[in-house]
């Protein structure tokens, strides 16, 4: 679960930002690389692929001027992550910026209350939203969660108990799911 935090720093802005740092990190569990950034006002990629020229053109979609890799500026939130994955940690306390359709914020925050170790569906994601027909557009969400693991779209599962997809792939989400004993 996302501190209350997360719900504060759920922003969307029309503007662009001029300044976001990045890194990378490794998982020793997954053994596995990571990147992650954040602007001033909060983490917005997370990517299981540790390809930094596609990751850095992901970021045009929040910035207008500079990337900078910068493992310091990320050490907490990188810390974070290593610990989730290491078992040691079931919340993360971190901002989170995130820019998406008045559906996709629903769902976001709908995602930031799901607990760790419990599965919710896409229907059930669908309601929380406010649209409990827009299972699909929940589906879709999930797809373009930009902080996945952060607000964890890897507990949203099939009415009928199958996984589903998931951007860093099924084998990732059953390895995660299993860390958090929810299957």
């Amino acid at each position: 679960m996302v501190s209350m935090g997360f719900i504060k720093s759920l922003i969307i802005l029309n503007k662009k930002l001029t300044m976001i740092y990045y890194t990378d990190f490794y998982i020793p569990s997954l053994k596995k690389t990571f990147l992650i950034a954040k602007n001033e006002k909060g983490v917005c990629n997370l990517s299981f692929n540790n390809k930094e020229i596609p990751f850095i053109n992901s970021l045009k979609y929040y910035l207008d001027d500079e990337v900078i890799k910068s493992r310091s500026k990320l050490k907490n939130e990188v810390h974070q992550i290593q610990e989730y994955y290491a078992g040691k940690r079931k919340e993360f306390n971190m901002k989170v910026f995130l820019k998406g359709t008045g559906f996709q914020t629903k769902a976001w925050t709908a995602l930031s209350k799901v607990k760790y170790g419990e599965t919710i569906s896409y229907s059930e994601l669908a309601e929380k939203a406010g649209n409990k027909k827009a299972v699909r557009a929940a589906a879709s969400s999930c797809a373009k969660n930009p902080v996945a693991v952060i607000i964890p779209c890897h507990r949203v599962i099939a009415k009928d108990g199958s996984l589903g997809g998931f951007g860093g792939g099924i084998e990732l989400k059953k390895k995660m799911l299993r860390l958090e004993k929810a299957i």
